[in-house]
């Protein structure tokens, strides 16, 4: 597997860890919850680290960088 599918996967699971997560604040009845609330917003981070990582590493293996 090359690095930009290893990024794409990684994207993919972070993704459904953070829908997992509303589902179980919907679940808990804790939507808006400080706990959750910060979990969502460290995954939202955390997601859009992993796209710029995406796009880097696929500009890297098409030689457009």
């Amino acid at each position: 597997m090359d690095d930009s599918e290893t990024a794409k996967r990684d994207h993919q699971r972070n993704k459904s860890e953070i829908v997992n997560t509303v589902k179980e604040m919907f679940r808990m009845e804790k939507w808006g919850d400080d706990e959750y609330r910060k979990k969502l917003h460290d995954l939202v981070l955390k997601d859009e680290e992993l796209v710029r990582d995406v796009i880097k590493k696929i500009k890297e293996e098409k030689g457009t960088r």
